[in-house]
């Protein structure tokens, strides 16, 4: 057995360790230092959970390795909107709200580990996103006085076009994902510079990474996040 592999079927242990033990006590433990590898482009490996609040303002945060031109990080569709909430990637990164993309011009595929973090706001649909702590661009007027529906689909690694399922292999991630968060209000940004210092640094108050582990479908590959600052 490889050096790899051992190290991947110990970091599985020790999740479902957590996983199990949570369960058995009644609490949420939650799990170690961990990144999922999605290592082939198709439809059955991804991350979904249910139930999202209804959301006037937000920062999504998450650190992702890739070398393709065309993935999906982060999809969350309502029965208001399939892309009440995007962020994927099409030669350059795009994010779409109720529907609405703008090119933010963001190229993320040189195989290296990238926080990415993106808040906006519906008072002036302000729109931000940083690169590894530093803001790539922004703009305002995105899908102004619009609000992200409750209760719908948060998919990681697949776009969804329509609630919950319709993904399509080419708009799917091949590589790795970790630490993804979402809050309910806009991160300043010395917050989002502090937090890329270090793979590991923060927790959302809608959605944590710890959450994550268990709306893991198909197999992904869990795995300690190779070149990630602060990962074990």
């Amino acid at each position: 057995m490889t050096k790899d592999k051992i190290e991947e079927n110990q970091v599985m242990f020790v999740v479902i360790a957590s996983i199990c033990f949570g369960l058995l006590s009644g609490a949420a433990s939650s799990p170690p230092d961990y990144a999922l590898e999605f290592p082939n482009k198709g439809v059955t490996d991804y991350v979904q959970i249910w139930g999202m609040r209804s959301l006037t303002q937000f920062t999504v945060c998450f650190w992702v390795k890739t070398t393709g031109p065309k993935w999906t990080a982060f999809s969350y569709a309502s029965t208001a909107a399939e892309n009440d909430l995007l962020i994927d990637c099409a030669n350059s990164v795009y994010l779409s709200i109720g529907n609405h993309a703008v090119n933010t011009g963001l190229v993320i595929n040189d195989g290296q580990f990238h926080q990415i973090c993106v808040t906006w706001r519906n008072s002036d649909g302000q729109w931000k996103i940083y690169k590894d702590g530093d803001l790539a661009k922004s703009g305002t007027d995105l899908n102004k006085g619009y609000s992200v529906h409750a209760a719908g689909s948060l998919t990681l690694a697949q776009e969804q076009d329509s609630l919950g399922d319709a993904f399509d292999a080419k708009q799917s991630l091949q590589g790795m994902l970790t630490n993804v968060n979402v809050w309910s209000y806009t991160l300043p940004a010395s917050t989002i510079e502090e937090m890329s210092r270090c793979c590991l640094a923060g927790k959302g108050d809608v959605y944590e990474w710890a959450n994550f582990i268990y709306g893991i479908k198909g197999n992904p590959h869990v795995v300690t996040p190779p070149g990630c600052p602060c990962s074990l």
